[in-house]
């Protein structure tokens, strides 16, 4: 009798060795979904597995073979206030798919999500908030040693990973300067990768307090990092990123941070000084100067190797970007999809590009689209926003600054396939929002308590 007892206990309780195996293959994918770059994978004539693809249905598939862990992802999909607010712009996904016969329309922005579900999943059943960060701090120190490598290069070090061709988009030069981009296709998505998650940079997860000197090194590092990806509204937002970073800091911590960054901005003065005619000094005077020209409407960056029409033509461009919206061929209900380019006369300039994540969502998925996803954002900006009143953890405070200056900066560039980065911040918020729910259940033992918990916000 014993033994059949133990027999049939069994079947519930998963073998150490089986949940350190799923354990290593949800690092792997954490892994390839930050670091690994889209062009690196298998390619076939309908459809391009990149290895994130590859470790997503890896993932997927370990999560339906077991009944455990299939029922509590579908309990997270079927119950989760996140699908009731996703739901209206997947509707529009689908719709702009149907009627622009543009499969990639929805399933680009459908796996992103999907991704978006996994990461919950995985953080919130196998890693836990504080593990997480602590990989991806890891993932962070490896990807700005090598943005370093990469400018002395002048070529990123993942380009030799390209497997599928026409994603990886070549070298970028700027007044004469390399300008790296890691393992994004684009230095301007590199720029918006380091200003979502540089904040993790600032987290004292055991004091539980913003602290910009917590991982000095990692920071220099990601300084060095955006200076070198040559984008003037990385530099930006990072700067004011820093400084939002600063202001949550606790008074020590800012008296530190102020003789520190004392020593910083003396030691950079004295660098450019020294070598003020060699090639890294004029472009790190240059990215200063260009943002004041951005900001006054001067011609600094000129002294430093700017190129005056180069600027001249970039603000004109920005500012014809609003008018998208009075275009008359673009339908307001119907975007034009991911498939078709756009191309459009405004104003006596040709508009071929948009820098813009807004607009160009605008241009894809019309009003419907960029309205609901913009709801989607405010959803968990918002929440983000009251738990930082109501609660004061140090951790929603960081990840409010990193996603806050994430979505600040697609007013400049578009996602550039970076919306993955957001969706960890994201989903670091979800995941922490629920570990400090259960501690409350657990300390309190209220049934109102535990329903909150179980909507996952």
């Amino acid at each position: 009798m014993t033994q059949e007892s133990a027999v049939r206990t069994s079947k519930y309780i998963k073998p150490a060795r089986e949940e350190k195996i799923f354990e290593k293959t949800v690092v792997f994918f954490l892994f390839s979904l930050f670091v690994m770059p889209q062009y690196f994978g298998l390619p076939t004539p309908l459809f391009d597995f990149t290895l994130l693809r590859m470790m997503l249905i890896l993932v997927l598939f370990m999560i339906i073979y077991d009944d455990e862990r299939k029922v509590a992802f579908a309990d997270l999909i079927l119950h989760s206030r996140l699908t009731l607010v996703l739901l209206p712009y997947m509707f529009v996904l689908l719709y702009t798919m149907v009627l622009r016969a543009d499969i990639n329309a929805f399933l680009n922005p459908f796996l992103e999500i999907l991704s978006f579900y996994l990461l919950i999943y995985v953080i919130h059943n196998v890693l836990g908030v504080e593990k997480t960060v602590r990989y991806l701090l890891g993932f962070l120190y490896l990807m700005t040693i090598l943005g370093v490598v990469e400018y002395a290069m002048g070529r990123s070090p993942f380009s030799y990973l390209e497997t599928i061709k026409g994603i990886y988009t070549g070298r970028f030069i700027r007044s004469g300067n390399y300008r790296i981009m890691s393992s994004c296709t684009h230095s301007l998505g590199y720029g918006l990768l380091l200003v979502a998650v540089a904040p993790l940079s600032c987290f004292d997860y055991r004091k539980n307090e913003v602290n910009l000197l917590c991982r000095p090194i990692l920071f220099l590092l990601l300084l060095i990092n955006v200076f070198l990806t040559g984008s003037r509204s990385t530099l930006s937002v990072f700067l004011v990123e820093t400084l939002l970073l600063f202001i949550l800091s606790s008074g020590t911590n800012k008296k530190k941070c102020i003789l520190a960054g004392i020593v910083l901005v003396a030691g950079i003065a004295a660098f450019l000084v020294v070598f003020y005619r060699t090639g890294i000094a004029q472009y790190i005077l240059l990215q200063f100067a260009s943002i004041l020209d951005s900001i006054l409407g001067t011609q600094y960056s000129v002294l430093f190797g700017g190129n005056t029409e180069a600027l001249s033509s970039s603000s004109n461009y920005r500012d014809q970007l609003k008018y998208i919206f009075q275009v008359k061929w673009l339908n307001p209900i119907l975007g034009i999809g991911r498939k078709r380019s756009f191309t459009s006369e405004i104003n006596g300039s040709y508009i071929e590009s948009i820098d813009n994540f807004y607009i160009a969502e605008y241009v894809r998925y019309a009003y419907p689209g960029l309205v609901t996803y913009v709801f989607f954002l405010l959803f968990h900006l918002g929440g983000m926003i009251k738990k930082c009143i109501m609660d004061g953890k140090a951790v929603y405070k960081i990840l409010l600054v990193g996603a806050g200056c994430y979505a600040v900066n697609l007013f400049w560039v578009d996602s550039l396939q970076t919306l993955k980065y957001l969706y960890i911040i994201f989903a670091l918020y979800l995941c922490q929002y629920t570990e400090d729910g259960r501690s409350a259940e657990a300390d309190s033992g209220s049934k109102y308590i535990r329903s909150r918990v179980n909507k996952w916000r």
